[in-house]
C-alpha cells in the first residue's frame, strides 16, 4: 500500500522543506522530495495535508498520565486513556512514567504493555520510565518518607527480572548509597540510568556518569545547583548536566517550569542533539481544567497553566502536552520550528535507541506522522502511515 502525503511543508531534522511530499509504503517512509518531484509518483491513496506542516510524531520520554488516566497504577483503562489523550496532542511514541515496589507490581505493568501493543490506533509504547523510588525527598511536598532510601540489588534485581525488558529508563539520585552499583547493573540489563530528584555535587555526578548514568531528568527542577562549603562554591547536578557533554538532559518546556532564559541557556550549551522536551504531565493534563482538585490523596490547584500545591510555593508536575512544548520553544523562545520538533522527536528517539527508526522523516523510518498549523494545533495523526486521528 503506497500513500502519498502532499500539499505540506515537511519538517526535517535540520530544516523545513517547503511544498514537499512524502511517500509511505508498508508503514515506512519510502521517498521524500518536493511536490514537483512527486508529480510522477503513483500511490493508491493521496493525503492532502491542506498546506499544513507534516512532522514526525512527537516522542515523550517522561509522562505520568493525561486525560484523567495515570501510569502509576496497574489499571489498563487508565493507561489507554492517558496515551490516547497525549496522542491527540501529537505524541506518537512514549515511555510511560511509573513506579513499582516489587516484582508482582512490575508483572502487572508488563501485562498492560503487552495488551496495549496488541491494540490498534494506540501510540507506540516504547517501555516504561521508572522515576523512583530512589529519590531525595522533595523539600516542598509533605508526601512520602523523609528518610533517604538505600538502593540494594536485593530490591531492584527481582523487578528487572520481572520486567521482561519493558523498563527502558530508570532514575535514581546518584549520591544515594548503592546508586553507582545500581547504574552499572541496569545498564548491563539494557536500561538507561538517569539522574534526578537529587542533591548530588558535581563530583558525585561525574562519578555516576562513569558508572553508566547518561541522562539528567527535568533539568533545573528538584535538583542541586551551586552551593557553598566553608565559603567555597561548588556545582551541583544542574551544572553537571550542562557541562558534561555525554549527558542528555530533559527540559519541561511548558512555559511555566522554566523561563525562556533558562531554556535558551540549556540549548546554547547543550545544543539540539542533547536536549529532550518532556511534558512530565500529571493525569489531569490535556483536559483543559482549572481550579482545585485531589489526586493520589494530595490536594492541588491548576492555574496559570500549571499544577501547584495549595500553598502555591512550588509546582507539582505539569499539565503540558507535546504540542505545547514545541510551541513554547518555537514561539516563546525563538528557536526554529525544525529545532523545536527535533528536540521532541529525533533526540528522544536517539536517546531510546530508535535513531533512524522513529522521530524523523527519513527513508526507512516508521511513518509516525502528524500535521499541524502555524500555531502548532494538531490536525491529523498517523501511526505507520495509518490514520489514527
Amino acid at each position: 500500500m503506497r500513500k502519498l502525503f502532499k500539499n505540506c511543508d515537511v519538517i526535517l531534522a535540520d530544516k523545513v522543506m517547503k511544498d514537499g511530499a512524502v511517500l509511505v509504503e508498508d508503514g515506512k517512509i519510502a521517498w521524500l522530495g518536493t511536490a514537483e518531484e512527486a508529480l510522477n509518483l503513483k500511490a493508491e491513496e493521496v493525503v492532502d495535508c491542506e498546506g499544513k506542516f507534516l512532522s514526525p510524531g512527537l516522542i515523550d520520554v517522561h509522562c505520568h498520565g493525561g486525560g484523567g488516566g495515570m501510569f502509576m497504577t496497574q489499571d489498563l483503562e487508565q493507561h489507554v486513556n492517558a496515551m490516547k489523550a497525549h496522542m491527540a496532542h501529537g505524541v506518537t511514541s512514549m515511555t510511560p512514567t511509573s513506579i513499582v515496589n516489587n516484582a508482582e507490581e512490575m508483572k502487572e505493568l508488563v501485562k498492560i504493555k503487552k495488551t496495549i501493543d496488541s491494540m490498534e490506533n494506540m501510540p507506540n509504547h516504547l517501555g516504561y520510565f521508572m522515576e523512583g523510588p530512589y529519590n531525595i525527598p522533595h523539600p516542598d511536598m509533605a508526601v512520602g518518607s523523609s528518610e533517604l532510601p538505600v538502593i540494594t540489588e536485593e530490591k531492584y534485581a527481582p523487578i528487572v527480572e520481572a520486567s521482561e525488558g519493558t523498563i527502558k529508563r530508570w532514575m535514581a539520585a546518584p549520591e544515594l548509597e548503592g546508586a553507582l552499583d545500581f547504574g552499572r547493573y541496569i545498564r548491563r540489563n539494557g536500561i538507561i540510568p538517569c539522574m534526578g530528584h537529587s542533591n548530588a555535587t558535581y563530583n558525585e555526578v561525574e562519578a555516576a556518569t562513569k558508572a553508566g548514568y547518561s541522562t539528567v531528568i527535568h533539568l533545573y527542577s528538584v535538583m542541586s545547583t551551586v552551593t557553598r562549603d566553608k565559603g567555597f562554591r561548588r556545582g551541583g547536578l544542574v551544572e553537571a548536566g550542562l557541562l558534561i557533554d555525554d549527558l542528555d538532559v530533559e527540559l519541561i518546556c511548558d512555559g511555566c517550569h522554566l523561563p525562556p532564559e533558562l531554556i535558551n541557556l540549556a540549548i546554547k550549551v547543550k545544543g539540539y542533539d542533547k536536549i529532550m522536551l518532556v511534558s512530565d504531565a500529571i493525569p489531569l493534563a490535556g483536559m483543559g481544567l482549572e481550579g482545585e482538585f485531589e489526586m493520589m490523596g494530595m490536594k492541588l490547584v491548576i492555574e496559570d497553566g500549571v499544577c501547584k500545591p495549595p500553598a502555591r510555593n512550588c509546582f507539582m508536575g505539569s499539565i503540558a502536552t507535546g504540542d505545547r512544548l514545541v510551541r513554547t520553544v518555537h514561539k516563546t523562545c525563538g528557536h526554529p520550528l525544525w529545532a523545536a520538533v527535533r528536540m521532541a522527536s529525533k533526540t528522544p528517539a536517539r536517546h531510546l535507541g530508535y535513531e533512524g527508526i522513529k522521530g524523523e522523516i527519513v527513508i526507512g523510518a516508521d511513518a509516525d506522522l502528524i500535521t499541524f498549523d502555524e500555531d502548532i494545533n494538531i490536525h491529523q495523526v498517523f501511526l505507520k502511515g495509518r490514520k489514527a486521528i
